[in-house]
């Protein structure tokens, strides 16, 4: 639980340092592959799925805690909900560099 409060934490400052255009939290590889000059329009379009990746930690893991669903439901809500934010950073990718890559 704590482990999920904790990476959701970490994945909503990544958000903010790619909203305030921080190119410490951009991988090498992806700054060979995009232009210097696409480069703050792809940390812009990385900020709204970590933000969203990182409320999803959050509350997942405070529905953990609370223990309000079954294990099975918990899990295949967890993949649906996890699977949006991280369709719209490959799509990010995608549109930026040409190719899908996390």
């Amino acid at each position: 639980m704590y482990t999920q409060i904790f990476l959701g934490l970490a994945m909503i400052i990544n958000g903010i340092c790619n909203l305030l255009k921080l190119k410490i939290v951009i991988s090498k590889n992806a700054k060979k592959m995009i232009d210097e000059n696409d480069l703050s329009s792809f940390q812009k379009g990385l900020a709204l799925p970590y933000f969203l990746l990182g409320i999803i930690f959050i509350t997942m893991g405070l529905i953990e805690r609370e223990n309000i669903i079954q294990r099975p439901m918990y899990i295949g809500i967890y993949i649906i909900l996890a699977a949006i934010p991280l369709a719209m950073v490959l799509a990010n990718n995608k549109k930026h560099s040409g190719y899908y890559f996390l």
